[in-house]
């Protein structure tokens, strides 16, 4: 080959190459112009719609396009800009999905009336409101909450878009003419040296006002002297509405048989403080009352049986009487003590007992401190109704009852080692 057609050659080769890298560079443009245009680069959505399908990214449609990325954990409730990234055939592109919130709430707006003074929030007006992100509801303008009468509000709800709508209601103002109102007042009797809550068990109630003062006038009142007085309530509320009402304190010398009482209870506590411990259970506390009773009074088979607090007193001081004196004396300490009990008679003509009945875990039981004979040897402590019945098999109605007359005892015996005094 002559020099000039090597030359001619080299010269072709050249140009050959030189279209080749210039084809390949055309063709990587159109390929790359085509996977821009395979592709939506945004799609854009109103936030609370489902996601989209994956041909609204798609330029033409594709049976292997899929999403790379888990959708599903996207928030279509929630403004945003999510990237994506979206794979046909072997070959993965790039988009990105818009969640917008464009639309204004929505919502069912009611009418409202109100005492004149009260409050009513913007949101009270509201029974249903619609939209996908959280709102903001208040008044375009503050009401009037003194003025009464109709008046026209504006309520806006507006999202956490900057959406708003406005919707208008009525408010009706009614004015507040009702006075409150004073519970619990009522007349008393005291004793001259006694003392006296005049507050406790009043209420006081209006029909806007939570908490209305109370005012109680007392100055009338002498407590060291006998006779009649007047205690004033007022109560006012923030309307100017009042309410009075007055109570009469009738202030008495205090009874010989009161004082009796009391007399009573000094002793009994005396000897409960000797016989009770503070560790002690309540059947054990139940014990020490039987016990001492019936060791402490001796059987003489008299009482006066129309005053059993003479008869407590005589059983503590002087230590006699019958099963009225023993009744008596086992009441005062339960009753002391916090024990609930019940006098029983028994039920024959001319034939006397008495006893107690006393509450212990909530069910009754039969309880007589009275001695019983040698030849009746009987602890009646902590009994049920069958035990005594029983025992008045063999003792002939000992503790007949009407039972219509008490409630019934308890079905189980108490496991208790009674039978110490033998």
């Amino acid at each position: 080959m002559s020099r000039m057609a090597r030359k001619q050659l080299k010269k072709n080769n050249k140009k050959t190459i030189l279209l080749v890298i210039t084809f390949l560079i055309f063709a990587a443009s159109v390929l790359a112009l085509l996977s821009i245009k395979s592709i939506n680069p945004i799609v854009t959505v109103e936030a609370g719609t489902e996601f989209p399908d994956i041909k609204k990214f798609l330029n033409y449609n594709s049976k292997k396009a899929y999403f790379v990325d888990n959708v599903e954990e996207i928030d279509m409730t929630t403004p945003a800009v999510h990237e994506l990234t979206i794979g046909i055939g072997n070959k993965t592109y790039s988009s990105k999905l818009h969640v917008v919130d464009t639309c204004p709430p929505k919502a069912y707006i009611s009418n409202r009336s109100i005492i004149s003074g009260s409050n009513i929030e913007a949101s009270d007006f509201v029974d249903l409101a619609f939209d996908v992100t959280e709102l903001d509801i208040y008044y375009k303008a503050e009401p009037d909450f003194t003025k009464a009468g109709s008046q026209d509000i504006t309520i806006v709800l507006e999202d956490t878009s900057g959406n708003k709508s406005e919707y208008t209601a009525k408010l009706e103002i009614i004015p507040d003419t009702e006075p409150p109102t004073i519970q619990g007042v009522h007349d008393q009797t005291v004793y001259i040296g006694d003392t006296i809550s005049y507050r406790q068990g009043i209420i006081v109630r209006d029909n806007r006002d939570e908490n209305v003062e109370l005012k109680i006038d007392s100055s009338a009142v002498n407590l060291r002297k006998e006779g009649s007085y007047q205690v004033i309530y007022t109560a006012v509320d923030s309307s100017g509405n009042e309410a009075v009402e007055i109570a009469t304190i009738n202030v008495m010398e205090k009874p010989a048989s009161l004082l009796a009482e009391e007399k009573l209870y000094e002793l009994a506590d005396q000897v409960l403080e000797k016989i009770i411990k503070d560790d002690m259970t309540d059947l054990e506390k139940l014990w020490a009352i039987y016990k001492w009773t019936r060791n402490h009074i001796y059987f003489t088979g008299d009482s006066d049986k129309t005053d059993w607090v003479a008869e407590a007193t005589r059983g503590i001081q002087k230590a006699s009487g019958d099963c009225f004196t023993y009744y008596a004396t086992s009441h005062a300490l339960l009753s002391r003590a916090g024990f609930e009990d019940i006098k029983v008679n028994r039920a024959r003509d001319n034939s006397y007992h008495s006893w107690n009945l006393v509450k212990y875990n909530d069910q009754w039981y039969h309880f007589d401190a009275t001695p019983t004979s040698r030849s009746y040897y009987y602890v009646c402590f902590m009994r049920t109704d069958a035990e005594v019945e029983e025992y008045s098999k063999w003792r002939i109605d000992h503790y007949y009852f009407d039972k219509s007359k008490y409630p019934s005892s308890a079905v189980e015996p108490i496991e208790h080692e009674r039978n110490v005094y033998r």
